[in-house]
């Protein structure tokens, strides 16, 4: 995970654009305006911006419009432990652990919470899943994409025999 890292497209305004696509990078899957980005880590640091939330094949990018960071970039593969929240009186939220990559900003991982404010959470879910699902299997076989980044030749076979439980960090379903 990157804190201000992500480089963004202009657009003319101050908030910025897209986030600038990175090589084998297919653009935007998914986006929400409207969300509350929190992040803390054990250290009782806390990181909290409201804005938009952005999906890639490759990442998940937070552009905030105001708080305490500019922008929050995290590996699909490096968002863990994640769960949908579903209050009866507030917006719906996802909560999960973001794993720091290196030269990223963060030391530790850190507990990450997107408010959906105006919606979008079950949407935001339901391609998460569906990428991560692609990422640990590679992707139907003939499919044109770019998964392979996360998930190697060797690690997808011996996932086809069924000799793996865990690739790099990430339970298969059993």
């Amino acid at each position: 995970m990157s804190l201000n890292w992500a480089m963004l497209t202009s657009n003319g305004e101050d908030s910025g654009g897209d986030p600038v696509l990175l090589p084998g990078e297919q653009g935007r899957l998914y986006a929400q305006d409207k969300i509350k980005a929190v992040l803390e880590d054990q250290s009782s640091s806390r990181w909290e911006a409201k804005g938009r939330v952005w999906i890639s094949n490759q990442r998940i990018v937070v552009i905030a419009e105001s708080g305490s960071f500019r922008t929050l970039n995290i590996p699909l593969t490096s968002f863990k432990n994640w769960k949908l929240e579903q209050p009866w009186f507030s917006a719906n939220y996802i909560n999960g652990t973001v794993v720091p990559t290196p030269g990223g900003g963060l030391q530790r991982p850190t507990t990450l919470t997107l408010t959906f404010t105006e919606g979008g959470a079950i949407e935001f879910t339901t391609v998460y899943r569906n990428l991560m699902e692609r990422v640990v299997t590679g992707g139907k076989s003939g499919e044109n994409n770019c998964f392979v980044c996360f998930c190697g030749e060797r690690e997808r076979e011996r996932l086809r025999r069924g000799d793996e439980k865990e690739i790099r960090g990430l339970k298969l379903k059993t």
